[in-house]
C-alpha cells in the first residue's frame, strides 16, 4: 500500500500567486514569435507544477512490513545478547535512553517508532520502566531457565494446607531451606527438579515466608483467611467432565452449588450439592448468589431478563461472573509449557442490554491477565469479571496429578473471587530496592489515607493516582529505599498487608528476580494505547529528487530551445 504526503499545507494564497506568475509568464511566452510554442507552454507548466510541488516536500508512504525483534535492558552484557540473538533469531535492540534503543552490532539510537519495520512481536528481557507497549502488538517475557522459580498461592482458607511450589531450572543440585511462618523444612533439589512443600497454618492473618538457598533469600507472604463458603451457580451449554470435577472440588471446598446443565434444545437437568433449606430462590436465581460459572455459548443464549436477574443478584453480593470459554478454544494445560492461544467467543460480546459494560472476548486489553493466558478479569467495586480461557483440566485429576489440579483452580478463586469483608486489592509480587512498587485497590469510596511503614517505625504517605478507564480503581507507587519487610495500612483495613523488599544486589544476580516485571501495570499503559483507533505505522520516503529533475529538464529544454531558434 502506497500513498503520497506533503509536509506542508496547500493554502488558498499559494494557489493564487503561482497562477498569478504562470499567467503572467505564459502571457510574455505568447507574445513571443517562437515555433513549437504550444511545446514551450508545456515545459512551462510542467516547470511551475514541479517548482510547486518541490515546495510542498512531497513524500511516498509505504505500510511498514511486521517484524519481531529482541529488547535488551542496559545492564545485559554482550554475551547473553549474543546468545539470546542465536537463540531467538531476532535483531536486538539494546535499552539506551528514556525514547531510544541502540541496534546491537552498529551505534545506531533510535525510537521504536523510527524503524523501518513495525514491530510485530517484542521479546523482552531485563526491565524497562520506561517502555511503552504501545509502539508493539504483542509483548512476550523470554523464559530463562536458571536458578530457582517459586510458586504459591496468594491467599488459603484456614484449614486448608498451604501449597508452594519450588522449581530448579539450574544444572546443579541446589539445597533449599524454607522458613514458612513457624515451620523449617529443609530440602535438595536435583537439577531440573522440583519440590512441593505443604505447611497447615494455624490461624487466620499473614503467613510470613522464606525460600533459601546457598546464595540467595526470597521473602514473600500468603493470606490466610476465615474459612467463607460461597453459593455458587453453575450454567453449563452441554454435559461435560470439566464442570463434574469442578463440582467435586467445591464440595470438598464445602461451598453450596446449584448447576443447570442443558441436556438438549429446551431441556435442562438440575443438581444441588451441600445445598442447604435456608438457601432461597427468586425466579431461579438464589439470593445468596456469590459466583455464577457459565459456559460463553450457555450464557450467550440466555434470554436477556435471565441475564439481567443474574446480574443483578451479583452486584447485590459483591459476585463473579465468569465465564468458561467455549471448548473450541483451548491452551495446554502443562504449567510449564503454556502458550499463546486467541480468546474467542461466538458473538463479539457477552454483555450487550441495558447499558451494562461490554466484557469483549475479543479485546483482551480491557482485562487484566492475572494467569498466563488462561485467566482474564475486569474488576467493578460491586462485580469481578472473569475468563477462564482453558479446558479439561479434569484429566489432571483423573491421572492422580490433583496438586497441579488445585493450582489451576486456586488461581482462579484467589483473583476471581473477593471475601465479603475486604476491600478488594493487588499489589506488585515481589518488591526490590529502588525499583517501583505498585499497590491498587477497588473501592466505590475513595480512600485518601493509605501508608507504609516498616520495621524501623519509617512511615509514608502514599499519594493516590486515579484512574483513567475505571474510575473505582485507585493506584498507589512507592519507591523503596530500605530492605526488609515494610507494610501497608489504610483505613478500614483490620490488618497490615505485608510485603518484602529485597535488595538491588540479589535483583541484579538473580535470574528470578531479574525477569520479573517489576512494572506490573504495563497492561494499563497498552489499554490506553488501544483506546484510540489504531493507526497504520508508516515508512516515509522523500520523492523530492524526481521532481527537481523534471524542474530541470523542463528549464534545459526552454534554455535550449531558446538558443536554436
Amino acid at each position: 500500500m502506497i500513498n503520497i504526503g506533503w509536509e506542508n499545507s496547500i493554502e488558498a494564497w499559494h494557489i493564487a500567486v503561482l497562477a498569478l506568475v504562470l499567467i503572467l509568464v505564459l502571457l510574455l511566452e505568447v507574445k513571443k514569435e517562437k515555433p513549437r510554442k504550444p511545446y514551450r507552454i508545456i515545459a512551462l507548466l510542467f516547470g511551475f507544477i514541479s517548482l510547486y510541488i518541490i515546495y510542498l516536500s512531497p513524500y511516498v508512504l509505504s505500510e511498514k512490513p511486521q517484524k519481531s525483534v529482541l529488547l535488551v535492558s542496559q545492564e545485559i552484557s554482550k554475551t547473553s545478547i549474543d546468545s539470546l540473538q542465536n537463540q531467538y533469531g531476532l535483531e536486538a535492540f539494546q535499552h539506551h535512553s528514556s525514547f531510544s534503543f541502540k541496534q546491537v552490532g552498529t551505534e545506531q539510537r533510535r525510537g521504536l517508532s523510527e524503524l523501518d519495520f513495525q514491530i510485530d512481536t517484542a521479546f523482552v528481557y531485563g526491565y524497562f520502566p520506561q517502555l511503552n507497549p504501545a509502539h508493539f502488538q504483542v509483548r512476550e517475557e523470554i523464559e530463562i531457565r536458571k536458578g530457582i522459580k517459586i510458586d504459591y498461592p496468594k491467599s488459603v482458607a484456614l484449614g486448608d494446607s498451604l501449597p508452594i511450589m519450588i522449581q530448579n531450572h539450574s544444572p546443579k543440585e541446589v539445597e533449599v531451606v524454607a522458613i514458612i511462618g513457624n515451620d523449617s523444612i529443609s530440602e535438595s533439589i536435583t537439577s531440573l527438579g522440583s519440590s512441593r512443600i505443604l505447611v497447615l497454618p494455624k490461624s487466620s492473618g499473614f503467613v510470613l515466608s522464606e525460600i533459601s538457598t546457598d546464595h540467595e533469600q526470597y521473602h514473600f507472604a500468603v493470606k490466610v483467611e476465615p474459612a467463607e463458603d460461597h453459593v455458587i451457580q453453575i450454567l453449563a451449554g452441554s454435559p461435560d467432565f470439566e464442570w463434574k470435577f469442578l463440582v467435586d472440588y467445591l464440595k470438598s471446598k464445602e461451598h453450596s452449588v446449584y448447576q443447570k446443565t442443558q441436556i438438549s434444545k429446551g431441556k435442562y437437568k438440575s443438581a444441588f450439592i451441600n445445598w442447604h433449606d435456608s438457601l432461597q430462590f427468586n425466579r431461579g436465581v438464589a439470593n445468596d448468589l456469590k459466583v455464577l460459572f457459565a459456559d460463553a455459548k450457555a450464557w450467550e443464549d440466555l434470554a436477556p431478563n435471565f441475564k439481567n436477574q443474574y446480574l443483578k443478584k451479583l452486584k447485590e453480593n459483591g459476585g463473579s461472573l465468569i465465564f468458561r470459554t467455549n471448548p473450541n478454544s483451548r491452551i495446554q494445560l502443562d504449567l510449564d509449557k503454556s502458550k499463546s492461544t486467541n480468546i474467542f467467543s461466538t458473538s463479539d460480546n457477552l454483555l450487550e442490554q441495558n447499558n451494562y459494560n461490554f466484557l469483549q472476548f475479543n479485546n483482551l486489553y480491557q482485562l487484566d491477565e492475572v494467569a498466563q493466558n488462561t485467566v482474564f478479569r475486569k474488576i467493578d467495586p460491586d462485580l469481578i469479571y472473569g475468563i477462564i480461557n482453558f479446558q479439561d483440566s479434569y484429566l489432571l485429576s483423573l491421572s492422580g496429578k490433583n496438586d497441579q489440579y488445585e493450582q489451576i483452580w486456586s488461581t482462579v478463586f484467589n483473583n476471581l473471587l473477593r471475601n465479603s469483608t475486604d476491600v478488594f486489592y493487588d499489589k506488585s509480587e515481589w518488591a526490590v530496592q529502588h525499583h517501583p512498587f505498585f499497590f491498587r485497590l477497588w473501592s466505590e469510596e475513595p480512600i485518601e489515607k493509605i501508608f507504609i511503614f516498616n520495621l524501623n517505625n519509617d512511615t509514608i504517605k502514599l499519594k493516590r493516582k486515579s484512574d483513567f478507564i475505571f474510575p473505582e480503581r485507585q493506584h498507589f507507587m512507592f519507591y523503596p529505599e530500605e530492605i526488609g519487610w515494610h507494610f501497608i495500612t489504610f483505613e478500614n483495613q483490620e490488618e497490615a498487608i505485608p510485603f518484602y523488599v529485597h535488595s538491588e544486589a540479589l535483583a541484579n544476580h538473580s535470574e528470578f528476580l531479574v525477569n520479573y516485571k517489576h512494572d506490573y501495570l504495563n497492561y494499563l499503559n497498552f489499554e490506553t494505547s488501544n483506546a484510540a483507533k489504531k493507526k497504520t505505522s508508516n515508512n516515509q520516503e522523500t520523492v523530492t529528487i524526481w521532481l527537481f529533475f523534471l524542474f530541470l529538464l523542463c528549464i534545459g529544454y526552454l534554455w535550449i530551445e531558446d538558443k536554436i531558434t
